[in-house]
């Protein structure tokens, strides 16, 4: 796995089992290649090659020496990587990411036929898992103390399995952090004795359920999340994924509990598979994860929990790989044939093995560097046309204000010269005094009826200065909020939105 470019799959399969001593084989393994000899639709050999492929006698040791081992190393030298065990279910993910011991966990009972032939078909009955194999690697380095969290997706609801309050948690996004979840808990690993014991409590307390396909099957997905903090300040990060199994509904009960987790199982692996046949599209049009262009090809990580958390990993921030897990039986053909096309799709998606960046704060502050050096004069002109805007409207907003104090002045003269004018039609003192009673109250009248029409106006006039100022000022708000500019750093290749007038850079466009 020197410099890896793209996904690399690995193909397992599982030991027939006794109940399965009537059921013909369908699968032929070789070094790198699989032989489905038949399937319900299509009866002839195919065959798919891959980079691995182990067969029924390959322990978990040996899967992690030869195929997972590299993927460790470019991880200890700042990479973040991201491990899946993807199949149907009941062909083996959770016996080979957890290892025998926490796989029985979920059976809750004595072992059974099955369990005894999987012990005696190996050489190492303990079996460790791969997460086991990963966490030991990364002790033994000593390069940094590491840390792991460990969550689990049941019915899109995301729960931490070290915590004994099983309230989900919020899934969060923003620009400095991109997708993350506040209440998680990250714990310090010692050693692997520290994580045997927080696997075997997760193990308890996730949701397993018999179904018709696997007595032990795990009706939810499971992330591991093993953190290396080194002296310089980075930190890399490795995820280890145990997904739940794919069915169909005519092998399962009809329990209602079942057809829904069914439901969300299902939709969840669906998404993923179009998110890598639209990853897959995009390194066909444009070269790799660097080089696509904006908007051209949506890849639907929102329409999952599952896809959003694994977005970094699948979009080529970091290294990424599968080990597809396979039933070699003919009864399984059909599954066997889906499982062994995505595994394929997924071998033509591009990742990037750059080492990772301090923390997304660094980006964040190299992404708002390259928008200025690489957008200067676009964003200059852009906020130039703003700022002489707002000028203009505020020189427009001045002259109606000095309009409204002339016309206070004018009015106010107006008052005088009429009260003025009115007593001087009296005459004297005395001629005043024996004016006409009736007259003076019409004369009365008349002065607060004026006075009434100019108050009115007045208010008429003031309302609609203040409407065009409000109007002004929601203008220049609105022209300063819906300035963002949409970009894609040349270092990250991620898509990012830039206010040249306020200076934010963002993740995601603000709604106006």
């Amino acid at each position: 796995m020197d410099q890896p470019t793209r996904i690399h799959v690995a193909v397992r399969l599982r030991p027939r089992l006794p109940s399965e001593a009537q059921d013909s084989l369908a699968v032929i393994a070789s070094h790198d290649q699989i032989q489905l000899v038949s399937t319900p639709k299509a009866r002839r050999l195919t065959s798919y090659k891959f980079d691995r492929v182990f067969t029924p006698e390959d322990t978990n040791s040996t899967v992690y020496e030869t195929f997972l081992r590299p993927l460790v190393a470019h991880a200890l030298r700042g990479t973040h990587a991201t491990v899946l065990a993807y199949g149907q279910t009941g062909t083996g993910k959770t016996f080979t990411m957890l290892g025998r011991d926490l796989w029985g966990l979920c059976a809750h009972g004595e072992d059974d036929q099955d369990d005894i032939t999987l012990r005696e078909t190996t050489e190492d009955p303990m079996q460790r898992g791969l997460m086991y194999f990963v966490a030991q690697e990364l002790l033994q380095a000593k390069q940094g103390p590491v840390r792991c969290s460990y969550l689990e997706l049941y019915n899109e609801k995301v729960f931490d399995l070290t915590r004994d309050d099983k309230s989900p948690l919020d899934l969060r996004e923003d620009a400095i952090h991109g997708v993350f979840l506040p209440a998680l808990q990250v714990r310090p690993l010692h050693s692997v004795d520290t994580l045997t014991d927080i696997l075997w409590r997760g193990a308890k307390a996730r949701a397993c359920r018999a179904t018709n396909m696997n007595e032990r099957s795990s009706r939810s997905h499971t992330i591991l999340q093993l953190h290396v903090d080194s002296t310089d300040g980075a930190t890399t990060t490795i995820n280890l994924v145990d997904l739940a199994g794919s069915e169909k509904c005519k092998k399962l009960s009809s329990r209602d509990q079942d057809i829904k987790e069914l439901k969300f199982i299902n939709q969840s692996l669906s998404t993923l598979g179009q998110c890598i046949s639209a990853l897959m599209k995009r390194d066909k049009l444009h070269g790799g994860p660097l080089g696509i262009a904006v908007g051209s090809v949506h890849v639907p990580y929102r329409n999952s929990k599952l896809t959003r958390l694994l977005q970094p990993s699948l979009g080529g921030g970091g290294l990424c790989s599968f080990i597809v897990t396979l039933n070699p039986c003919k009864s399984s053909a059909q599954e066997t044939l889906s499982t062994l096309q995505f595994a394929t799709r997924a071998m033509k998606v591009s990742v990037s093995c750059e080492p990772c960046l301090d923390s997304r704060r660094e980006t964040q502050r190299q992404v708002s560097k390259s928008t200025f050096n690489n957008n200067s004069s676009s964003s200059s002109a852009s906020s130039n046309d703003i700022v002489a805007q707002l000028r203009a409207e505020n020189k427009k907003l001045a002259q109606a204000l000095e309009m409204e104090r002339q016309q206070k002045r004018k009015l106010l003269l107006g008052f005088t010269s009429l009260l003025s004018g009115e007593y001087a039609k009296g005459g004297s003192k005395e001629a005043a005094q024996e004016g006409d009673d009736g007259d003076n109250g019409r004369l009365s009248e008349d002065v607060l009826a004026k006075l009434s029409t100019l108050e009115v106006s007045m208010q008429s006039q003031l309302q609609g200065i203040q409407a065009t100022k409000d109007a002004l000022t929601s203008q220049a708000t609105t022209a300063l909020q819906s300035n963002w500019d949409e970009y894609i750093d040349d270092t990250t290749g991620f898509k990012y939105f830039h206010n040249s007038q306020t200076g934010e850079t963002r993740w995601t466009k603000p709604s106006t």
